[in-house]
């Protein structure tokens, strides 16, 4: 990677385009290290956006340039193995009767109805949202939008828009917390 300069001060004070630019910078890097350890390209993107959001929060404690890496680097690396540890751990729920009958008589029907479901409660989660969260999570969950289009239809900027999407995402774990189908289809997206 070519050398990389940020303005430390501004950071620290919370100026948009000093952070702009440690995201531009390291968020690719990132998203590789994160998709080495998840396999899941929109599991990887939510874990660097979360990195993006805590490196934001903590930002007035960063002193130099290498501690933006490191911070990044290993809050990255633990939100990556607490992912995998999490999906492990995961109860399988039990089905009832009925919904066994139909699995095993009509695999496709039942996975429609599940699907249909989902969708369902995941939309009635996103409408108690933020305007600019439900905007954010609507065009890049559900109409499968990248940043950069995201951007160029909102006027948002690219860290802008992952604060968003992760603010989504964890008031939506709230909210559908338990959710089996939820957390599975939001770790399929990517």
């Amino acid at each position: 990677m070519p050398p990389f300069a940020v303005d430390i001060n501004q950071f620290n004070i919370g100026n948009r385009k000093a952070f702009d630019g440690v995201y531009r910078y390291y968020s690719r890097p990132l998203q590789h290290l994160a998709l080495s350890y998840v396999h899941d390209r929109g599991a990887a993107e939510e874990i660097v956006s979360d990195s993006m959001l805590k490196l934001w929060n903590n930002r007035q404690r960063i002193r130099t340039e290498q501690q933006i890496k490191a911070f990044l680097y290993i809050t990255t690396r633990n939100a990556c193995i607490d992912s995998i540890r999490s999906n492990r751990l995961l109860p399988m729920a039990g089905l009832p009767e009925a919904a066994t009958k139909l699995m095993k008589q009509d695999p496709e029907a039942y996975n429609r109805i599940l699907y249909v479901e989902l969708l369902q409660q995941i939309e009635d989660a996103v409408d108690t949202l933020p305007a600019s969260q439900q905007t954010v999570f609507r065009k890049s969950f559900l109409e499968g939008k990248t940043t950069d289009e995201i951007a160029s239809e909102t006027g948002m900027t690219e860290s802008s828009i992952f604060a968003q999407k992760s603010k989504a995402i964890a008031t939506l774990r709230k909210l559908l917390k338990g959710n089996l189908l939820f957390l599975l289809w939001l770790a399929g997206q990517g």
